[in-house]
C-alpha cells in the first residue's frame, strides 16, 4: 500500500513569491476598504431586518471588537518598528 509520502519528499518545495510587494498605502487603503464592507453589511443588515434590540447590541460589541484589534493592531507594529530599528546597527 503506497501513501504517496516518497512522492511529496521528492518535489522541491514550492512558496509564493509576490512579483513586488504592495506597498503601506495600499495595504492601508485595502484594510480601510474591508472594513467599509464590513460595516455597509452590518447596516444594510440592520435595516432589513429592523432596528431590533440584539441586532444593535451585536453591532455594538462588532465596533468594540474592530476598535480593540486596531488599538492590538498599532501597538504589535508600533513594537515591531521598535525592535527593528534597535536590531539595526
Amino acid at each position: 500500500m503506497d501513501d504517496g509520502t516518497d512522492a511529496r519528499r521528492d518535489r522541491p518545495a514550492v512558496s509564493f513569491e509576490p512579483t513586488r510587494p504592495a506597498s503601506g498605502a495600499r495595504r492601508a487603503v485595502a484594510f480601510l476598504l474591508g472594513a467599509l464592507v464590513w460595516i455597509a453589511a452590518a447596516v444594510i443588515g440592520v435595516v432589513l431586518l429592523g432596528h431590533t434590540y440584539i441586532l444593535r447590541r451585536l453591532l455594538l460589541v462588532t465596533v468594540i471588537s474592530w476598535v480593540v484589534f486596531g488599538a492590538a493592531l498599532a501597538c504589535g507594529i508600533a513594537l515591531r518598528h521598535r525592535e527593528e530599528r534597535r536590531a539595526r546597527p
